[in-house]
C-alpha cells in the first residue's frame, strides 16, 4: 500500500483533489485517505441520513455538496448513503448517461411515499431527470434485474462485464448505446468479498476486473464526474470494522489510483 499512496502524493496542476465525504465516521478508520491532502465535507452532524435521506437532510447536502467541483472523483461513504450519487447528477445540465457499477439496481419503489432512499436513487433519477438518457448496469445479480419496473426498462440496460472486457466490445456497445457523456458511480459491493466488506450482500467481480473495465470506459467515454460508496458502517463489531476498513482502504486506494492514472477527471 505504501507504494501507491507514494504514487497518490505526486503533484499534477491539472487534478482535482478527491472529495472524502465523512457520513458515518466510517473514513475515520482509513487513515491513509486523509493523508494526501485529499479534500473532507464532514457530514457527520446531519441527521436523517442513513437507508432514507429527509428532506431536511437531501437540502443540507445540496448545500454542501455546492461548493465541489462535479467533475473528479468522490468517496460517498457506505452504500446506505449512495443516494448522493442522485444530488451530484442533479448539477449535469445537458445530456448524460450513467454507468453503475453495482450487485443491486437502486431501482425499488420507494417504502415511504416520496422519501429518497439508497434503494431507489436511480428509479428517481429516471422518473425526474430530464438529462439521464439511459443507465447501464454492470454487475446486478438476476434477481435484480428481475424486480425491474417494464415502465423503466427501455431506458436501462444490464451488460455481463465478461463481454466488456476489450476496448473493441466496448466500442460496438458504446455506438449503439451511448452517445452522451457519462457519471460514473461504483457501489464496492460490486466485488467478491475478498476485495471489499460492505453493508450489504455482494456480487463476485474481481478488483482487477473492475479496473480494466474503468480503463476502457475512460478510454471511450467523456467521463464528466465519478463517486465510490461500498464503506462498511457496522460499529457494533469492531473486529470487523477494523478488517473492513483496512480492506476497503486498500481497494479504494487501488480505485483511485488507477482512475488517476488515466488523467482524464
Amino acid at each position: 500500500m505504501d507504494t501507491i499512496i507514494q504514487n497518490l502524493a505526486k503533484p499534477c496542476s491539472s487534478r482535482i483533489k478527491p472529495l472524502i465525504i465523512n457520513i458515518s465516521h466510517s473514513y475515520d478508520y482509513e487513515p491513509s485517505m486523509y493523508e494526501h491532502g485529499f479534500k473532507v465535507l464532514d457530514c457527520t452532524d446531519l441527521y436523517g441520513t442513513e437507508f432514507f435521506c429527509s428532506p431536511e437532510a437531501e437540502k443540507e447536502f445540496k448545500k454542501r455538496l455546492s461548493n465541489y467541483s462535479l467533475r473528479g472523483i468522490h468517496f460517498i461513504d457506505s452504500g446506505n448513503y449512495h443516494y448522493l450519487s442522485k444530488l451530484w447528477c442533479e448539477r449535469i445540465k445537458k445530456p448524460f448517461s450513467l454507468i453503475l457499477f453495482d450487485h443491486h439496481t437502486d431501482m425499488q419503489k420507494s417504502s415511504v411515499e416520496g422519501l429518497l432512499s439508497c434503494g431507489n436513487w436511480v428509479r428517481k433519477m429516471l422518473e425526474e431527470n430530464s438529462c439521464l438518457v439511459k443507465v447501464v448496469v454492470l454487475g446486478a445479480s438476476e434477481s435484480q434485474r428481475a424486480t425491474i419496473d417494464p415502465t423503466l426498462a427501455s431506458r436501462v440496460i444490464f451488460y455481463g462485464e465478461d463481454k466488456l472486457m476489450e476496448d473493441s466490445s466496448w466500442r460496438e456497445f458504446s455506438s449503439m448505446h451511448l452517445s452522451e457523456p457519462v457519471y460514473v458511480s461504483i457501489d464496492k459491493d460490486v466485488l467478491d468479498a475478498d476485495e471489499a466488506i460492505t453493508d450489504w450482500d455482494q456480487g463476485s467481480m474481481t478488483l482487477d476486473r473492475l479496473e480494466r473495465l474503468l480503463k476502457i470506459v475512460f478510454n471511450n467515454e467523456k467521463v464528466i464526474g465519478l463517486d465510490i460508496c461500498g464503506e462498511y458502517s457496522g460499529f457494533s463489531d469492531l473486529d470487523k470494522m477494523q478488517k473492513a476498513a483496512f480492506v476497503n482502504e486498500k481497494t479504494n486506494l487501488e480505485l483511485l489510483e488507477e482512475i488517476e492514472r488515466e488523467e482524464k477527471l
